[in-house]
């Protein structure tokens, strides 16, 4: 599992110890967290995507970041195009509509893309 950090600014070239100790329950786990994310690629963006691991995010919310790939049925996994987010208390789907139709457009555009011309 890993900790994505933001808002942090760490100066290059010194060396860095991180200590971080957070008390948070986390009632959604990472399995359930990635079969939110199926459930709503399916019923939103529809069959060309599939997911991958997820990554909890420590930030003002606690979620996890779950990585989608497009996925076309006849050649499989291609290109990680963006991800979902699910709060790690609650189990939404945190702005799923604005992502799925974002996640449709990268979709398309690398689908057009590869097509052939006739």
């Amino acid at each position: 599992m890993a900790v994505n950090l933001s808002g942090t600014g760490v100066p290059t070239g010194t060396d860095v110890e991180v200590d971080i100790k957070i008390h948070t329950r986390l009632n959604i786990s990472a399995y359930v967290a990635k079969q939110k994310a199926n459930v709503s690629l399916a019923l939103h963006c529809g069959q060309s995507f599939s997911v991958d691991e997820p990554i909890l995010q420590v930030g003002q919310r606690t979620c996890w970041l779950v990585p989608v790939w497009l996925s076309p049925p006849r050649d499989g996994r291609q290109t990680k195009i963006g991800e979902l987010v699910i709060d790690a208390q609650t189990g939404e789907v945190l702005e799923v509509g604005e992502r799925c139709r974002v996640l449709k457009q990268i979709a398309n555009a690398l689908l057009l893309a590869a097509t052939p011309a006739a």
